[in-house]
């Protein structure tokens, strides 16, 4: 597409149609021409509608879409919350749910052979 804008092209093509069909007797040869620029031009309004009303739909469907996503975290959340407080917050069951058991690390023993001996 060329470097002006659609309204721009627009006037363009009807101010040209406006001064063939006024200038109608000299130009009878481009009447043809002419009546498919018209039919180009209604095509191309017709098609710039269309382009806006998917804009507002598409731009309408993304809000509802946050919408969603915000409200289904917030279920979500919800309800693992409440499977932390069946199961509780060590229980294993909650790995079935792709929730992590608190579990306390592991001391080291006075026998590890890791650990010196204390004096």
């Amino acid at each position: 597409m060329s470097s002006q804008s659609f309204a721009a092209v627009v006037t363009d093509w009807e101010q040209l149609l406006v001064k063939i069909l006024a200038n109608a007797s000299d130009l009878s040869f481009l009447e043809g021409t002419s009546n498919d620029l018209a039919f180009s031009l209604q095509g191309a309004k017709e098609a710039n509608l269309r382009q806006a009303t998917f804009k507002a739909q598409f731009q309408q469907a993304t809000r509802d879409l946050e919408v969603h996503l915000i409200r289904g975290r917030e279920l979500a959340t919800r309800l693992r919350n409440g499977i932390r407080t069946r199961y509780g917050l060590s229980g294993e069951k909650l790995t079935d749910f792709k929730l992590r058991p608190r579990r306390t690390k592991a001391k080291a023993k006075a026998s590890d052979p890791e650990t010196p001996p204390q004096e």
